[in-house]
């Protein structure tokens, strides 16, 4: 059984954090994380960075005040053409 991804947003100022920091400031796993999908650059002068993570690992993680740095969960539907395509 496949377990569902959510999309979380890290700020990350000292710059693009590879998925290990990102799991670190998560306060999950680097397992948990979506490596195919990777960091994504939101926003470089924020220093802002999406992620994708497993939905079950999110309710499971420490709550604990993050500073803003963690933003989410948010969801993340496959986007698909709406009628016939053009040729």
């Amino acid at each position: 059984m496949s377990r569902d991804m959510v999309l979380m947003t890290i700020a990350c100022p000292e710059g693009t954090p590879g998925l290990d920091r990102a799991a670190e400031l998560l306060g999950v796993p680097t397992a948990e994380m979506d490596r195919s999908f990777g960091v994504v650059v939101l926003d470089p002068q924020k220093g802002l960075y999406a992620v994708q993570v497993h939905e079950t690992a999110i309710k499971e993680r420490p709550t604990a005040d993050t500073g803003g740095q963690v933003k989410g969960p948010f969801s993340n539907p496959r986007i698909e053409p709406f009628g016939p395509t053009r040729k």
